[in-house]
Formats: structure tokens, C-alpha cells, sequence
């Protein structure tokens, strides 16, 4: 009796195995179907056998993550997310299936959700440069830019082919304040495609901001010769004129701007802008009115409005274009400043002083607007609160002063460095940093020249302290055999 129990259990146990691998090699077919219909490009096809695959074996990752990328190329998002989804439930360890519905979901702007899934396959694959570059660009969107930046740097370093993540990390490091580095990664982006309008463009914005005009105008004319209709290249054409001073040509470029879109708010704005700086007031008024008219939310136009208003003589009219341009936006300095200065030359000092608070408030390192307090404060009999204006405002003043004076002893000690004047350079960089204490070029600089002195724990501090008033400013690798 128990021998035949035996027998019969040993074929049962022979059949279930036979079933199973009879059912893998189905699901396996099913999904080489499918892999062979994608290249092909019959996504019908390939979402067939996927799902044949999954009626055979539901518990298979693979097919769920294959059909959500089948599923993605023809446009049914909400399924393709659904079906990442099971595959990580199956299989939480599958690159794959984490690194496909971080994509997708950051696709949909859900960055929370994509945030997690690209964490996950970042740890399943460190060295994915396209999964670094998704995760670099969520924590981007997320504001998160220093976190950005080291998957970034990761991602152009695993595949410095990759063009994206080159421009991603170029508009990271100029969001930070390293346009240096900015220009050089955008630059790296351009070298790879030339023809792309995104990384000319940024590339130009770059070099603007670098204060390089020659080489901002010449990106920027390349870029409108092979798109003549793009306004938005033309208008940076025109800004990177302004830069360099040529005000003619910046004038005549805003001009075709409006020719080609006679409602855009920003090329009237520009154009009202150089036509200020050229004194030709009433042209520019036509423009600037007209800016502020096409575009209700530019701050900018009403301001410079308000300017022009003042600058010829309509004090009344441009109190009310500088509070026009603080209704846009409530954080204006500039328009605060500028209103509070109207105000106090009408003779309305209590006003005066309201606007001057305010403009403090946006921005505490005004020192002009802390002397001009001081003095309508004065006029109001309030000497204790004036005297602690004009005080603030010689103290920012010296601040500014100290702050200018250390960018030469940086530039000083950067010399000597690199005249292997490591006393002096330390000696200037040691007075760079006293100056300013939150300039990181001077503590950054300060440090290599500690590291080459051979006092390596002190660099260590100046590097950790660059790093945190700049973390773009990464110690430099250190030879081990030195």
C-alpha cells in the first residue's frame, strides 16, 4: 500500500514539475514574442504576448514591466504606471521595473513618487548614468539642487555622451552661482549637439551672466540664423547686446522681435528698456506702457515705467506705475526703494519711511535705502532710529567694501600660488578670508593653498567651509602617493 502511495505521489510530483517548466518555457516564449514584435515596432503585437505571458504566469515581473513600456509608447500612462507598479510589488529588487516607473511617474510630474522609485534604482544600479540623470532631475525640480548635483556630475561622468545630463548640470551650477562651471558644462552639451536649441540657448543665458558678451552675441546669432522665427533666441540676442553696451543693435533686434510677435510683452519691455538707456524717454514710454498693458503680471514694466515717469519730470505718474509694479509683485525692492524716494521728494516722509522698511525687509543688505531711512527719519524728529539707519548703513557699506577688497586678495593670492608662493599666497588668502568670512572662493583658495603647504586638517576646514557657502566647490582629489 505505501509503495503505491509512493508511486503515485512521485507522479504527481514528476507532472507538477514538468507543468512548471512546460510553463516557464511558455511564458519565456511569450515574452520573446513580444521583444521581437517592440522591434518591430507592433506594440500591439508586443502587448498581446505580454499579456499572454501574464495569463500563463501572473506572478512574473518581467512581462507586468515589459507590458507598462509597451503600454507607455502608446499613450495609456495611467496603465503602463499600474503595471510598473506590480512589477515592483513582485519584484521590489528589479532595476527595471523600479527605474521604469520612476521615469514614467516623473513623466507625469509626480516627483514624490518618481523620487522613490529612482532612489531604488540607484541603489539596485549605482552606475545607470540614465537613472542618475532622472533622479538628478527630480531632486532639481524639487529644488533639492545640491543633492541634484552629485547625481548629475554621476551621471555625465558614467556617460559623457549623454546630453542631457549636461545641460541639466549646467543650469543646476548656474542656479547655484558656479557659472564658471555652468558655461563649461553647457559647453561639453554643445560640442555634443550643436544643433540643439535648448543648450545654445542656455549656453548663451550662461555667458551673459558671465559678463562674456562677445561670445553671448555670436551663440545667440548662430542660433537665429538656423531658427529665424524663434522670438525667444532674438530677445536673448538683444539682452546679450545690451550687455556689450551696443545699444543700436540691441534695438534693432527687439524691433524685429515684435515684428514677428507684435503681443509680446517681453520684447516691448526690452525694447523699452534700451530705448531708456539710449535717453530717447518718450519712445520708450510708448513701449513700456504698452508692456504693461500686454502683460498684467510683468513687475519689471511698470517699474522701469515709473523710471522713465521720474526721470522726466511726472513725479505723480510714477508713484502710481512703482505702486502698479509692487501690486504685481509685493517683493519689488526696487519699485519699494524707488516709490520711497518719490515720496520723500513730495514731501510725504511718514509714506516714505513705510517704503524704505519695506525695501529693507526684501532686501537687508541695502545700504542705500538704510541712509535714506536715516534721513527721513531725521526730518521726522526721530533721531534714535535714525542714528541706527545711518549705523546700519555704514555698517553694510564697510561690508561691501571689506567683500570688494577680498576678491583682490583672492585674485593676489592666486597669483602667488600659482608662482609657487605658498607663504604669500596663504598670507593673502588668510586676509581674504578675514574680510569676507562668507566669500567661498577664499576659503576654497585658502585650502588648496594649506594642501600644497602640507597642512592638510587646516585645508580640510577652509574646504568643508567653501563646500557649505558653495556646494558646488568640491575638494580636489588627492594623490595617494604624494
Amino acid at each position: 500500500m505505501c509503495s503505491i502511495l509512493g508511486s503515485i505521489l512521485l507522479v504527481v510530483f514528476v507532472s507538477s514539475a514538468h507543468a512548471q517548466r512546460s510553463s516557464t518555457a511558455e511564458v519565456d516564449a511569450e515574452i520573446a514574442r513580444g521583444a521581437a514584435a517592440e522591434r518591430q515596432n507592433d506594440l500591439a503585437a508586443a502587448l498581446s504576448a505580454y499579456e499572454r505571458a501574464i495569463a500563463l504566469n501572473p506572478s512574473r515581473a518581467d512581462a507586468y514591466d515589459r507590458r507598462g513600456f509597451v503600454l507607455g509608447r502608446l499613450g495609456r500612462t495611467a496603465e503602463a504606471i499600474a503595471a510598473f507598479e506590480r512589477a515592483v510589488t513582485l519584484a521590489p529588487t528589479s532595476f527595471e521595473a523600479q527605474y521604469h516607473l520612476g521615469a514614467t511617474r516623473w513623466w507625469t510630474k509626480d516627483l514624490d513618487g518618481a523620487l522613490v522609485a529612482l532612489q531604488a534604482a540607484v541603489r539596485l544600479q549605482p552606475a545607470h548614468a540614465e537613472a542618475r540623470y532622472y533622479l538628478g532631475l527630480t531632486l532639481k525640480q524639487q529644488g533639492r539642487r545640491v543633492d541634484a548635483l552629485e547625481h548629475l556630475r554621476e551621471a555625465v561622468r558614467l556617460n559623457p555622451r549623454l546630453v542631457p545630463p549636461h545641460l541639466q548640470l549646467g543650469l543646476v551650477l548656474q542656479e547655484l552661482g558656479d557659472v564658471d562651471g555652468a558655461v563649461e558644462a553647457l559647453e561639453a552639451a554643445a560640442a555634443i549637439e550643436p544643433a540643439s536649441v535648448d543648450v545654445q540657448n542656455s549656453l548663451g543665458l550662461a555667458l551673459v551672466q558671465k559678463g562674456d558678451g562677445d561670445r553671448a552675441v555670436s551663440t545667440f546669432r548662430t542660433l537665429v540664423a538656423s531658427q529665424p522665427t524663434n522670438v525667444t533666441a532674438r530677445l536673448n540676442l538683444g539682452t546679450a547686446f545690451l550687455q556689450r553696451g551696443d545699444l543700436d543693435a540691441a534695438t534693432a533686434v527687439f524691433r524685429e522681435a515684435i515684428a514677428l510677435q507684435p503681443d509680446n510683452a517681453e520684447a516691448h519691455y526690452n525694447l523699452g528698456l534700451a530705448l531708456k538707456q539710449k535717453d530717447a524717454f518718450d519712445a520708450a514710454e510708448v513701449e513700456l506702457r504698452r508692456a504693461t498693458q500686454l502683460d498684467t503680471a510683468l513687475s519689471e514694466a511698470p517699474f522701469t515705467l515709473g523710471v522713465v515717469l521720474w526721470q522726466t519730470g511726472r513725479a505723480v505718474e510714477a508713484v502710481r506705475a512703482f505702486r502698479d509694479a509692487i501690486a504685481r509683485r509685493a517683493d519689488n525692492a526696487d519699485a519699494h526703494y524707488m516709490l520711497g524716494t518719490v515720496l520723500k521728494q513730495q514731501g510725504d516722509s511718514a509714506a516714505a519711511v513705510t517704503e524704505f522698511r519695506m525695501t529693507i525687509e526684501h532686501r537687508p543688505t541695502s545700504a542705500e535705502a538704510q541712509l535714506s531711512l536715516g534721513q527721513v527719519l531725521t526730518q521726522l524728529g526721530q533721531k534714535d532710529e535714525a542714528d541706527k539707519a545711518f549705523a546700519e548703513a555704514a555698517r553694510l557699506n564697510q561690508r561691501k567694501s571689506d567683500a570688494q577688497a577680498s576678491v583682490f586678495a583672492v585674485a593676489a593670492g592666486k597669483e602667488k600660488l600659482k608662482a609657487a608662493d605658498i607663504p604669500g599666497a596663504i598670507g593673502a588668502l588668510r586676509e581674504a578670508v578675514r574680510l569676507a568670512p562668507d566669500n567661498p572662493q577664499a576659503h576654497y583658495q585658502l585650502a588648496l593653498a594649506l594642501q600644497r603647504s602640507g597642512a592638510r586638517a587646516d585645508a580640510a576646514v577652509h574646504f568643508a567651509e567653501a563646500q557649505k557657502l558653495a556646494p558646488y566647490l568640491r575638494p580636489p582629489a588627492i594623490d595617494a602617493h604624494r
